[in-house]
């Protein structure tokens, strides 16, 4: 792996917290919990969001078990939830020192991005994509999309078709003047007949298919928006045709706004899982997909519009 010396660094991390006995946190674990049980009751705290509750735990049974990947990992998506990066990427850099498997550079190269280090980032995330064909390489993309959304200009709300053709262009450069001006048209059009934010929209595309009106999922998902076949056919539109694909994109958006009140997050899990889920769920459901997928949205949304 072209990692490199912060993952070597974290090699003498690793050692430093098997040796050491007064790593932050360990003295409000109980002498008598064995590493076996702290972790359980790490997992557990964890998932019950309880994430500073996680890390002392977590780091006890380091220092038993140093070469423990999946605990490392554990160890950071704690600090990562709690919004400790320095923390989370140096937990990530010593679980992929010890096993570079594609999920493992997916949770590091997210670290990376959420803490500003994009070119690590993208290398990590790269690596995690080419790696795997699964779940894992699919988010690698999607997180690796909206990392070029940085570079993007921040949009208006209003009609700077300009600035919306530069973004689609940046995403595909593939893409022919009149195809570009035909989703841009289309995206801004369909936003305000239908009151969502085109920027919302813009952000759901590069996302889904980075502008690339060809594409298909493996899970058979359709064009810019990735139309799933059922929904295509619900809303009755052409998901190769990319301003049918776009209204059907907007006009589902809208539905899932309207059925969670106007919460953009549940509104993008259900277009990503499925509304059945996230009412199942009682919120975004715990898919590793549709979690890091809200995510990336949001943050791209985010960028374009200025915040």
């Amino acid at each position: 792996m072209r990692r490199v010396a912060g993952i070597r660094r974290a090699a003498a991390a690793v050692t430093a917290v098997a040796a050491s006995a007064t790593v932050v946190g360990l003295s409000a674990v109980p002498a008598a919990a064995g590493t076996a049980t702290a972790m359980r009751a790490a997992r557990e705290a964890y998932l019950t969001g309880r994430y500073a509750e996680a890390v002392p735990l977590l780091r006890a049974h380091l220092r038993v078990a140093p070469r423990d990947a999946a605990a490392w990992v554990w160890l950071g998506a704690s600090h990562y939830a709690s919004g400790e990066i320095r923390p989370a990427i140096w937990a990530f850099e010593s679980a992929a020192l010890l096993d570079p498997a594609p999920e493992i550079l997916l949770w590091l190269g997210a670290a990376y991005a959420r803490g500003g280090r994009t070119t690590e980032a993208e290398q990590a995330l790269q690596q995690a994509r080419r790696a795997d064909r699964g779940q894992a390489g699919v988010i690698a993309g999607q997180w690796l999309r909206a990392l070029r959304g940085r570079r993007a200009p921040v949009l208006a709300k209003d009609d700077q078709a300009a600035r919306y053709a530069w973004v689609v262009r940046w995403y595909n450069p593939s893409l022919s003047d009149v195809q570009v001006e035909v989703i841009v048209r289309s995206v801004l059009g369909y936003a305000r007949m239908y009151e969502v934010d085109p920027r919302l929209v813009m952000a759901l595309i590069a996302v889904e298919s980075g502008f690339s009106i060809s594409a298909r999922s493996s899970a058979g998902a359709m064009g810019l928006g990735q139309l799933m076949p059922a929904t295509a056919r619900q809303l009755q539109v052409d998901p190769w045709d990319p301003v049918a694909n776009i209204y059907g994109t907007v006009r589902y958006l809208r539905l899932q706004l309207d059925r969670f009140g106007g919460n953009t997050a549940l509104a993008l899990a259900a277009y990503n899982a499925g509304r059945g889920a996230v009412m199942r769920y009682g919120g975004i459901p715990p898919y590793r997909e549709t979690q890091w997928y809200v995510v990336n949205v949001m943050a791209l949304f985010g960028r374009l519009s200025g915040t």
